[in-house]
């Protein structure tokens, strides 16, 4: 199995990148804004409190939502 996967969800002239780290058993979320590459805030949650793609996903669009 790969170690790490990644996801991008772009809204509101930002994006979310998410990482999951397989061996780590971590989600990272690296959020930045439109037309730049380098992440404004990182954050890495275990899958105690993130426990798959549909609640890093959700977690994502709620964060975009929030700062939109």
């Amino acid at each position: 199995m790969t170690r790490y996967t990644d996801r991008t969800i772009r809204a509101s002239g930002q994006w979310i990148k998410i990482t999951r780290d397989n061996k780590d058993r971590t989600f990272t979320f690296a959020r930045g804004y439109e037309g730049q590459f380098q992440a404004h805030e990182i954050e890495t949650w275990s899958f105690k409190w993130v426990a798959n793609w549909e609640e890093a996903q959700d977690k994502a669009n709620r964060t975009i939502e929030t700062f939109a």
